[in-house]
Formats: C-alpha cells, structure tokens, sequence
C-alpha cells in the first residue's frame, strides 16, 4: 500500500512540476519579449548578465508556483492520506 501511494505522489508532484515549469518558461518568454529595454537598461549601467535577469527568474518562479500555493487543500490531503497510511501500515 505504501508503495502505491509513494507513486501515486511522485506521479502528483511530477505533474504538478511539469505544469509549473510550463507556466514559468512561458512567463520567462513573455518577460524578456516585452521588457527587452529593461534587461539592456541594466546591462548598459553595469549589471552582470545574471544580476540583470534575477527580476525576471523571480517573476517567472512567483508566476510559476502561484497555482500550486492556491492548491493546498489539494497537497494537505495528500499529506493526511500519507499520514494514515503510514500510521496504519
């Protein structure tokens, strides 16, 4: 019982994570498309190449797992169901 939880939440994070990278990658293009001038503003005032990207990665990352905090019912009955079968097993 306890491995077919194990992969029926390996199977949830590994879906959850694909859609989360989805939505970040996405976000990361439309970023760097539509604040071009932003990123060149700060490289042209002496920001490194990563120090002029970190506004746009944390954007994408707050973007990217946004849906997943809305979700937590979802991830605290997983947790409880993990819980109980641990316990009863």
């Amino acid at each position: 019982m306890k491995t077919v939880y194990l992969i029926i939440l390996i199977a949830l994070m590994g879906w959850k994570g694909w859609h989360a990278w989805l939505c970040g990658q996405r976000q990361w293009e439309q970023d760097m498309e539509q604040y071009r001038g932003l990123r060149e503003y700060l490289l042209g005032n002496g920001a490194t190449a990563s120090e002029a990207r970190k506004p746009f990665v944390k954007r994408a990352l707050r973007r990217a797992f946004k849906p997943i905090q809305r979700q937590w019912r979802l991830w605290a009955i997983v947790a409880a169901v993990g819980i109980l079968i641990w316990i009863i097993f």
